[in-house]
């Protein structure tokens, strides 16, 4: 049976990539050793269909696999969802090996190497697409999905597992930015069934407390069981919203909260969480469950989900880590049937269940009195606005700031290398309690309008200086003033003279003058401190890890003290 389905996935691969798979590099070749180069680079472009949607075409021009690739057979930038989709691919005509331990070091190497830009290492091929490489790897956003696609086994031996498990400890350490996807037989075969695109979903939903809508157009809502929401995902993946505006983001701090919660307070989940919004072609309830409004079954064909995807994305999260805290964990779904709807309905719906507005910590922040005394201060002490309110015009940068760009320039003024990181990492936690550090140590009475003014002077001004800099940079050192711009502020801050900060009186142009020299020397010092501390380290997470940053800060102290 394995040879079987073997078969049928390398014919759904030659008839949908013989003519696009570059072969350039066999050229002259016997076919028994083309056939399996090509078998293995449309195996990999079969996958990058699975996580992007792209055409076969473009799939195809996404293959980086040659002689010295390191690895990485396959790499896509995912602009839409912000995530970078790396894939090493096996063909295994038996269809019952698994990746060996050997595999599984090279692709973390390789993985390892392409983080800390060392493009020297790999395939002409990829080498042709450092810019965009670079510029994907320098978005502080930016999450990796690396996938292990083959026609073997879907299960890694544990040697191969537990490459992964260490690489992915180290390179999460703060927060998760890589996740690992393995294809295999199973999975490969299912889309020479369905089509990587797939026919239309259609599943059997239990709701419980359910309710319905006739019109104008029907619909049903009610309570569904997590667990069951997980195997939505598990069955469909990514097709699920294949009319939402976006996929799942993957790891995101938002979805993080959302698994933490299921794990920790699934009871309450119902509680905290909006719910799911489902399109579908036709909804039937089925005799199961009878009249009672309990509990019943429902027939749904053509399923999508348009609002709700991160929910889903994050039930599923946890149901890999613990599918029994999620047994009295409900959400709250509605299914929306198309039957009679008119032809624009649909996307109407995506986009205005995609556009409601949300509560957010800044209108949490407008109700301080702190920042309505900043607001009056900075008017009538030094002509400026201060925009706290959402929906204000953000003042232009000469007349004024928002209070963004003051919880920024504080928290890395405030020379704690815990602040800084929150300012890079997480800003949202700066302002989530009004009335508890770390805000009430940015934001209290002895916080003066001058303070907030000036500091955001300086931030501006490095960030403009970086912005320079970078032009002339490349690859690691390139990624050090990108990932590196708050801990870099907050050493320039430790140079200025804060102390003079609150001071109408004081010459603070003569400070914002030497920021250029200030900021060249910490970036140059940071550079070379990274080389020698942490060479191996991915600079994004590095850069999110609190413990690491204040070894950092220390030494670039004690590197410009010396000097």
């Amino acid at each position: 049976m394995r040879a079987l389905r073997v078969g049928h996935i390398k014919d759904s691969l030659t008839e949908d990539y013989s003519n696009l798979i570059n072969l350039n590099d066999y050229a002259g070749r016997p076919e028994k050793q083309r056939q399996p180069a090509f078998l293995s680079r449309a195996l990999a472009s079969r996958a990058i269909q699975r996580f992007t949607g792209i055409s076969a075409e473009e799939a195809a021009k996404t293959v980086v696999d040659g002689f010295h690739d390191n690895g990485i057979d396959a790499l896509a930038i995912d602009d839409v969802n912000r995530r970078l989709v790396l894939v090493q691919s096996k063909w295994d005509s038996s269809g019952d090996t698994g990746l060996s331990q050997g595999d599984a070091l090279k692709v973390r190497s390789g993985c390892s190497d392409l983080f800390n830009m060392r493009f020297d290492r790999f395939s002409p091929a990829l080498q042709a697409r450092q810019a965009e490489i670079s510029a994907a790897l320098s978005d502080p956003a930016m999450t990796f999905i690396v996938v292990i696609a083959t026609t073997g086994r879907s299960a890694l031996p544990a040697e191969a597992q537990a490459v992964f498990d260490d690489f992915l400890s180290e390179v999460n350490e703060t927060e998760p930015v890589v996740s690992l996807e393995v294809l295999g037989l199973r999975e490969f075969h299912s889309m020479v069934i369905e089509g990587t695109a797939g026919p239309k979903i259609e599943m059997t939903v239990p709701i419980e407390q359910w309710g319905v809508v006739d019109l104008p157009y029907q619909a049903y809502f009610g309570l569904v069981q997590t667990s069951e929401i997980a195997t939505w995902y598990e069955s469909h993946g990514d097709r699920l919203f294949a009319q939402n505006l976006r996929k799942s983001l993957g790891s995101t701090g938002v979805n993080e909260g959302l698994t933490n919660t299921l794990l920790n307070q699934g009871h309450n989940f119902w509680y905290f969480n909006n719910g799911i919004t489902a399109l579908c072609d036709s909804i039937k309830k089925t005799p199961r469950g009878g009249a009672t409004h309990a509990y019943g079954d429902f027939a749904i064909e053509g399923v999508s989900v348009v609002n709700g995807a991160q929910t889903v994305a994050s039930i599923h999260k946890a149901f890999r880590k613990d599918r029994t805290a999620l047994e009295d964990a409900r959400v709250w779904v509605r299914f929306i049937s198309l039957e009679g709807c008119p032809p624009d309905f649909a996307m109407d719906v995506t986009r205005a269940t995609n556009t409601q507005n949300s509560v957010e910590s800044r209108d949490f922040v407008a109700l301080d009195r702190q920042q309505e005394r900043l607001r009056r201060d900075m008017l009538l002490s030094l002509r400026k606005q201060y925009s706290v309110k959402r929906g204000e015009n953000p003042p232009a940068e000469p007349d004024g700031c928002t209070v963004e760009d003051a919880l920024v320039a504080l928290a890395c003024a405030h020379n704690n290398p815990y602040y800084s990181v929150l300012a890079k990492s997480a800003v949202g936690r700066l302002s989530e309690n009004t009335e508890r550090a770390p805000y009430i140590n940015l934001f209290n009475g002895g916080t003066t309008a001058h303070r907030v003014w000036r500091c955001v002077q300086v931030m501006r001004s490095v960030e403009n200086d970086l912005t320079n800099r970078r032009k002339n940079l490349l690859d690691r050192e390139f990624a050090v003033a990108t990932h590196g711009n708050r801990l870099i502020l907050q050493l320039v801050f430790n140079q200025l003279n804060l102390t003079a900060v609150n001071d109408p009186e004081y010459n603070w142009d003569a400070e914002l003058a030497s920021i250029h020299k200030i900021t060249g020397q910490i970036l140059m010092a940071l550079i070379a401190e990274i080389e020698e501390s942490y060479p191996n380290n991915y600079l994004a997470p590095l850069f999110k890890n609190t413990t690491k940053c204040r070894d950092l800060a220390n030494k670039i102290e004690a590197r410009l003290s010396s000097s």
